[in-house]
């Protein structure tokens, strides 16, 4: 038994493997990105996990940094052993519809990934729109609808046999309706506040969070650093560069 879940699992990939391929795909999106942001500026990472760009900030531009999550270290590059993630960062645990900062403090607010996943999305640009100076840059990214097609086909894939066989596995104990659900079920990027994948096809798209973003910044530049696969899993296609297509979008915004 335990040979064939060995078998069965191993669609998914190790840690190990996911902090690599989650590292590099950073490193290129913070490499797109990283002219606009100026030497020695106070640098505001919102949803900073580990820190992993407080630290890119630190080193490559003398930024003073400070970073806000809910879950500090719990996920992104550096939950895992990572030698590169400095532990004396300060991260201040919260949210980001309440940024516990004074108006006009930072010169770039940066946030990664992290508007997918926020109760408040229009608090959330409210609040950095708050704490940005007159004179700022906001860069933000998220994912996009084709992000959202490739973990459809990735989970459909790699997944759907790990469901049928929890399914047959666990049949004689409570939950086995849901168990069987799930097997059609793609789970959304963006769970626990959405449950389909359908949510982040249709939310996900580049023209929403460009209308999103236009309510309190003008957008000055959009970016799309790199089409990849869903690092989750085994990998479907290399990552590489396109003009007008990417699984990540980031925007170089200033206040209006």
């Amino acid at each position: 038994m335990h040979f064939l879940g060995k078998i069965i699992y191993s669609t998914f990939s190790s840690r190990k493997h996911i902090e690599a391929l989650q590292q590099n795909i950073r490193d290129i999106e913070w490499a797109s990105i990283a002219e606009y942001i100026p030497e020695k500026s106070k640098f505001l990472d919102v949803g900073c996990g580990a820190g992993y760009a407080m630290q890119s900030a630190q080193d490559e531009k003398h930024c003073i940094t400070a970073g806000i999550d809910p879950d500090p270290g719990a996920h992104g590059v550096g939950r895992y052993e990572n030698s590169r993630i400095r532990k004396e960062f300060k991260i201040i645990q919260g949210f980001s519809e309440n940024l516990p900062f004074e108006d006009e403090t930072f010169d770039v607010v940066y946030s990664s990934h992290v508007l997918e996943h926020v109760n408040d999305e229009g608090k959330t640009l409210s609040e950095i729109n708050r704490v940005l100076k007159k004179s700022g840059v906001l860069i933000i990214g998220m994912p996009t609808s084709t992000m959202a097609i490739v973990n459809l086909f990735s989970q459909f894939i790699f997944t759907t046999h790990i469901k049928i066989y929890e399914f047959f596995r666990f049949i004689h104990k409570k939950g086995h309706l849901k168990r069987f659900i799930s097997i059609i079920r793609i789970t959304s990027h963006s769970a626990p506040k959405a449950s389909s994948i359908w949510y982040d096809i249709v939310n996900y798209r580049n023209k929403r969070w460009e209308n999103l973003i236009s309510r309190d910044f003008k957008i000055e530049k959009t970016i799309f650093p790199l089409l990849y696969p869903y690092p989750d899993y085994i990998q479907l296609f290399k990552p590489r560069k396109m003009k007008k297509l990417g699984s990540s979008i980031f925007f170089i915004c200033i206040k209006k």
